[in-house]
């Protein structure tokens, strides 16, 4: 019993991890480098949260919309796709976000490219993230939300990883048009299928 009851112990004392929130900006890398060097040698589990800001949310919906760029929202007609995987194990919240209908019937969607330079996988891995309406944004207080939908493929975001950040660097961000489909009968698994609105760099 004098086991049973330490391993019990150890069960329920054990510290929820520590939540760490980096709000997306143009100081977006400093503060999640910041947080590494405070996290070498820590034993505790520490969760990072991303915060999108609603303006920026903001920005991007009013510059596809209107098909006019502005400073941080570096618009063009490029329409260039971009291969997405992963979304297979995201079909819980690509179906949230298609509200649980045909992807066809939602339309284009709006979204942007993150880096994820703590991904303990892939320093380069670049996630493709659709921005989301929020049904009741007075409950949570923001208007909108983010989904990640997926991952450019690994030798693509290769290439364009260290562009991305030095436009994140200079408070400029990748706009996308997402194209949803599946969540049929005849196709149930639901896929995103990105374009970047953008000439600043070059997909191929």
């Amino acid at each position: 019993m004098g086991f049973l009851k330490n391993v019990l112990n150890s069960v329920t004392t054990v510290k929820p991890p520590e939540v760490r929130t980096v709000i997306f900006d143009s100081d977006w890398q400093d503060s999640l480098e910041t947080i590494r060097q405070e996290l070498l040698g820590k034993k505790t589990p520490t969760s990072i949260s991303i915060e999108i800001p609603d303006t920026l949310c903001e920005e991007i919906t009013e510059a596809l919309t209107s098909h006019i760029a502005s400073i941080r929202i570096p618009y063009s007609d490029a329409k260039v796709p971009i291969n997405n995987v992963g979304e297979s194990f995201r079909q819980n919240e690509l179906s949230e976000l298609c509200g649980g209908g045909p992807g066809e019937d939602v339309g284009w969607l709006f979204g942007f490219l993150m880096p994820e330079t703590m991904n303990p996988y892939d320093k380069t891995a670049v996630a493709i993230t659709a921005i989301q309406l929020n049904d009741d944004p007075n409950e949570s207080g923001k208007k909108y939300g983010a989904v990640q939908v997926g991952y450019m493929d690994k030798e693509s975001a290769k290439k364009v990883h260290k562009k991305i950040l030095n436009m994140l660097g200079k408070d400029q961000y990748v706009p996308l048009l997402i194209k949803m489909t599946g969540g049929t009968k005849e196709k149930p698994n639901y896929g995103a299928f990105p374009y970047v609105m953008t000439d600043k760099i070059k997909f191929e």
